[in-house]
């Protein structure tokens, strides 16, 4: 019986050994995940939320890049839905277990009281082109209202046939 609960333990330390250590080789577990997953980087994080943010203003998002290859790895490009997010400092080369900011900014709307932007960004790695994607969320806790829908409407008022105006007539009442 003891020999059964001995080799249970050994089954369960070891593999926790090997993670731990591995983690301190990379430094954190999900940067562990990555590699075991056999992903080149780690990114992070992978969401960023932005609370009770202003309407309209400008944010710069900082995620981490992590090399876990034993070659340079470089961030060439990203691709968002919309113009409000757009990346600030790419393209970026990242050394093997270096550790790059890789930095996007976006544009938080006016008019709403959310916002949820996914931005891919393409790394290159000695083997291919890989995609990762990472999420901004923001809360705008006050939005400004939305303009009235026929504003343009109120603010210039034509004549029209119907009511028997024409262009000449009207110039001529104004002067």
């Amino acid at each position: 019986m003891k020999k059964k609960i001995y080799w249970i333990l050994i089954g369960f330390a070891v593999p926790i050994c090997a993670l731990v250590v591995a983690s301190l080789t990379f430094g954190s577990f999900g940067a562990t995940a990555s590699w075991l997953y056999g992903k080149p980087f780690y990114l992070y994080p992978q969401i960023v939320r932005l609370e009770n943010r202003a309407p309209g203003l400008e944010e710069v998002v900082t995620f981490q890049l992590k090399n876990l290859a034993s070659e340079d790895i470089s961030v060439v490009g990203e691709k968002s839905s919309c113009t409000c997010a757009f990346s600030e400092n790419i393209p970026i080369t990242v050394k093997p277990g270096e550790v790059a900011a890789v930095k996007i900014r976006v544009r938080l709307p006016k008019y709403k009281t959310s916002y949820d932007q996914s931005v891919l960004l393409m790394i290159a790695t000695a083997e291919k082109l890989k995609f990762a994607e990472v999420r901004i969320v923001a809360n705008i806790p006050n939005p400004l209202p939305l303009p009235p829908e026929n504003l343009n409407e109120e603010l210039i008022e034509l004549p029209t046939q119907e009511a028997g105006g024409t262009a000449e007539a009207v110039a001529a009442e104004r002067g």
